[in-house]
């Protein structure tokens, strides 16, 4: 995947920023939007995901916007999504008929399991038909699932800004290594541990570091720092624990793993290194925030995530809203978060995860993570806002 930085695409970036000014928010509900799903992954992770092409139309609910006139939307997708899909989320609008006429669908009718992105910078006549709808438009933008280089390629080829970081920030500030940054960086508490490990080696010194600063500490979990959905967890009781690491019994959250190939994802990308949090009682709370091209920063929801699989570290689905106990706290520090975020040029959303555990008081809160992207519940908490 390249990697260059781009003059260009932060020009546009720039430019994009000036032009929305102090719009907030709103400002992003009108105009041209491209709307590119791509759940821009490794191939090998997208693998564990049974139908990966169909959480491409998760971004549907975007078709809610053309319920203003003046927007139009291009809609890209691998497959092509059934028409009465379509009709069913402009069913909700005053208008289905302009609307439709305001929308097109892009399919690129390739169903292999790899990152939507990838396959459309490979494909110019695609480029070109949507370059086309687009019209050379300036309130025109491309709304991402997450940004990568191929994103970054993809707008750059269509001469457009996106709503989203730069795939630098995303990797050093939404990486499980960079959430542990910016949340001290925040004074947002983080579970003992460490980060940027790039060896199994310097895992198992973490692990040893750990042990001593922590005494009595019965389990650490090691994160890719690439993972989503814990896919990429692996959890390791201190009193199986062996050197070499890979001889100790370990528990792999993706079924399929092994050491072989976990250690070269450490290489490749990172891990971190932490205590595993557990209690019969223990909550994991999330907020989702979104960080307008000003700079303003907008609390959207908060849930607590139903989690499932080894000590509970699988995203399985989540509960509106986070429990009143911590709602207001985990807010707060998604506002320190995103304050962070947007001092270092991030604009687009986000979500915060959080471990919860329980004291005589309420509840100790540490950050898990920060996804700077959008998130499984984006979806269908956006979808009963704008419908009710």
């Amino acid at each position: 995947m390249p990697t260059t930085p781009s003059s260009d695409f932060d020009g546009r970036q720039r430019a994009f920023v000036d032009r929305m000014g102090g719009g907030g928010l709103d400002a992003l509900e009108r105009g041209v939007i491209v709307v590119l799903p791509s759940i821009s992954f490794a191939e090998p992770e997208l693998r564990k995901i049974s139908g990966i092409t169909f959480y491409e139309e998760r971004m549907l609910f975007a078709l809610l916007w053309l319920r203003n006139p003046q927007m139009e939307i291009v809609y890209v997708t691998s497959m092509p999504v059934d028409e009465a899909i379509v009709d069913y989320y402009l069913t909700f609008l005053e208008d289905p008929l302009s609307a439709r006429s305001r929308l097109t669908m892009v399919s690129l009718d390739d169903a292999r399991p790899c990152a939507l992105s990838s396959k459309l910078v490979d494909r110019p006549r695609s480029l070109d038909v949507i370059r086309d709808h687009v019209g050379g438009r300036g309130d025109a933008y491309i709304l991402p699932f997450n940004v990568t280089p191929w994103e970054r390629i993809i707008a750059e080829r269509l001469d457009m800004p996106l709503y989203g970081p730069s795939p630098e920030a995303a990797v050093s500030l939404g990486s499980k290594s960079g959430s542990r940054r910016v949340a001290r960086a925040a004074g947002v508490p983080v579970l003992p541990g460490d980060e940027d490990l790039f060896s199994v080696g310097e895992v198992e010194d973490a692990i040893r570091r750990l042990s001593a600063a922590v005494p009595g500490i019965e389990t650490v979990v090691i994160k890719l720092n690439h993972g989503f959905s814990g896919q990429g967890n692996a959890i390791v009781e201190i009193d199986e624990l062996r050197f070499p690491l890979p001889e100790s019994t370990t528990v792999f959250c993706a079924e399929e793993e092994s050491w072989d190939g976990y250690a070269d994802k450490i290489a490749a990308s990172g891990a971190v290194v932490e205590r595993l949090a557990r209690h019969p009682a223990l909550v994991s709370p999330s907020v989702q925030m979104r960080i307008a091209p000003g700079g303003t920063v907008e609390v959207v929801s908060t849930h607590d995530q139903i989690l499932g699989g080894p000590d509970d570290q699988v995203y399985l689905g989540c509960r509106f809203p986070a429990r009143s106990e911590y709602r207001d706290a985990i807010m707060e520090h998604g506002r320190s978060v995103g304050n962070v975020l947007a001092a270092g040029g991030v604009i687009g959303s986000f979500g915060v995860d959080f471990v919860g555990l329980p004291n005589d008081a309420g509840y100790d809160l540490y950050l898990g993570e920060i996804n700077l992207r959008l998130g499984g519940t984006t979806h269908p908490f956006l979808m009963a806002r704008m419908v009710t």
